[in-house]
């Protein structure tokens, strides 16, 4: 049932009622408003249950449990007074969590849950902390009444009708990406940093920790480094609130901790919070591939406790290296890796080999040009509409399938050398991981591999490569929008001519072009939601990504309404 709450007081007035009732209220058991997801992945409408995916997160401050019953929320336009939350039935890809309690303890997290997220048609994409309260709201409809909206402010009431906290100033952080409070102590609010882009019944991103020192990164002056020593640094930082004592860090060659060989060990002062430390080591290393691993000790936030570093030491054939690959294709369609030459000279790729972990195959004779594609494919035929321009099409004489669960990715050159190795885990990518979906390096020659909403980009640069902060954008207004009733606006800023612009569907095939050299049309152009042979296309999401002559490039995703 939704109770709406009488608004003859003015804004003012609750405004102070608020703070006063703050004051007066037990510090043993102050709940706050911790996160709101109001603009899902997706948006609400591209994908299935896109609207269900929307939450609010609440965190019990104080040491003693608070009895939630009689609770509620307003976002302004309606009340939802909350109730238990009983998914365990539901197909969920994870089950923890504590159901049919309204029982919040201290230093714990509760997630409000719209009441269709059970619903097994929808992507259910969050997985929480085990000890995360699961509640839902009285109704059966969305949050919020219809839905949360970006601008909508949020005030959580006690059982009595009183004002316990409020998100006063709301924003849109970004499509798929949450509000959060910056800090426990404060009221001010910043958009998730998580990769995940939220913190679903789990510590925000923002939240300093006492004791945190980070180990930012490993790199290295040359790679691939030609000959050895190799100098490799550790970047350190202390993000914590408080100073650090003297440690260590370590170097490992190889990253699998039971077969990992310590390489060396540097030592880090003390540091002040916000200081930073560059330790440098000396590795001694045989020609080859490797995947250098650090860490430093272990403290209140282990996540940035390790770093990586893919590294090549040898003669000229680096650079080749695997940049996408398909592992889950989508029923009916090939697996494929594809590989790319990120130096500034041409590499004869004959005798060459690919495979998984167990099996390696030929890699067709031929020779990839400087900044080229190559996608060896299961079965070519699976690629006569969405490979790009450019990209050689290879089809090996052999194929060893990659596992869906996880497996290894291998790339060895004609003298047997491993040139790029990519152990993956399909639970690695997130909720963003799904059938038809490819992985991608996050930039030429790295061993990081994520996924994204382009879902693939066969024999042309990856989705996430595409952005150039701070030089190109594009954007279309509105979005989204219904091609059965209106256009949209594409706006391009890119610093350079020669512009191309393309439209591509969630598989990364291109669907229409936009504007290309041959057909310049300025910077602003219209487009009615129709494909390259005037068809209306379906309603979903699309990407919009455009270049210009000097190889600056943006994307933006746009999503179709009441298509065909």
């Amino acid at each position: 049932m939704i109770i709406h709450r009488k608004n003859y007081l003015s804004t003012a007035f609750m405004g102070s009622l608020f703070f006063l009732l703050l004051l007066i209220a037990p510090a043993s058991g102050r709940i706050i408003l911790t996160e709101i997801m109001s603009n899902p992945a997706g948006g609400e409408t591209a994908i299935p249950g896109g609207d269900s995916n929307e939450y609010i997160e609440i965190f019990n401050t104080g040491e003693d449990s608070v009895d939630l019953t009689g609770w509620s929320f307003t976002d302004g336009d309606d009340d939802d007074f909350l109730s238990t939350g009983d998914l365990r039935l539901s197909p969920l890809p994870l089950i923890d969590g504590v159901y049919n309690s309204m029982i919040l303890p201290p230093g714990w997290f509760a997630l409000i849950l719209d009441p269709e997220y059970i619903d097994p048609a929808n992507d259910q994409p969050y997985n929480w902390p085990e000890n995360t309260l699961i509640l839902s709201i009285q109704t059966t409809t969305d949050l919020g009444g219809y839905r949360l909206a970006t601008n909508d402010p949020i005030t959580l009431f006690d059982e009595f009708g009183s004002p316990v906290d409020s998100f006063s100033n709301p924003f849109d952080p970004g499509d798929g990406i949450s509000a959060e409070r910056a800090s426990v102590e404060g009221n001010s609010w910043l958009a998730c940093n998580s990769p995940a882009g939220n913190t679903a019944g789990a510590r925000n991103s923002h939240w300093p920790y006492g004791n945190d020192l980070s180990l930012d990164s490993l790199t290295t002056p040359n790679n691939p480094a030609e000959e050895s020593p190799v100098a490799v640094f550790a970047h350190i930082s202390n993000v914590g609130d408080n100073p650090t004592l003297s440690s260590t860090v370590r170097l490992f060659e190889n990253d699998d901790t039971s077969t990992a060989v310590l390489i060396s060990t540097e030592s880090i002062p003390s540091l002040l919070p916000g200081e930073t430390h560059t330790a440098e080591f000396s590795a001694v290393l045989a020609s080859g591939a490797y995947v250098l691993y650090a860490d430093i000790p272990e403290d209140d936030n282990s996540i940035n406790n390790n770093a990586e570093l893919s590294l090549f030491v040898g003669p000229s054939g680096w650079p080749i290296c695997i940049s996408e690959f398909m592992f889950m294709p989508i029923t009916g369609e090939s697996e494929w890796i594809e590989i790319h030459n990120w130096g500034d000279y041409a590499v004869d790729l004959s005798g060459w080999q690919f495979g998984d972990e167990l099996s390696l195959n030929d890699i067709p004779p031929c020779t990839l040009d400087p900044g080229g594609f190559a996608v060896l494919a299961e079965n070519i035929d699976d690629f006569s509409d969405s490979l790009c321009p450019g990209a050689m099409l290879l089809e090996p004489s052999g194929w060893a399938a990659l596992n869906n669960t996880d497996d290894v990715v291998r790339l060895f050159d004609s003298a047997g050398l491993p040139r790029h190795v990519i152990p993956y885990s399909a639970s690695q990518f997130g909720s963003c991981m799904d059938y038809g979906i490819s992985a991608e390096a996050m930039e030429a020659g790295s061993s990081q591999f994520v996924c994204s909403p382009a879902g693939r980009t066969p024999g042309c640069e990856n989705s996430i490569w595409f952005i150039t902060p701070g030089t190109a954008k594009v954007y279309a207004e509105p979005n989204p929008f219904d091609p059965t009733r209106t256009t949209t606006t594409i706006h391009l800023e890119l610093p350079s001519g020669g512009i191309e612009a393309y439209i591509y569907d969630r598989l990364g095939r291109r669907i229409a072009t936009i504007v290309d050299p041959e057909r310049p049309v300025g910077l602003e152009f219209i487009w009615d939601g129709r494909d390259e042979s005037g068809e209306i296309l379906p309603s979903g999401m699309y990407i919009i990504y455009a270049r210009d002559a000097d190889g600056y490039s943006a994307k933006t995703v746009i999503a179709l309404e009441g298509g065909r």
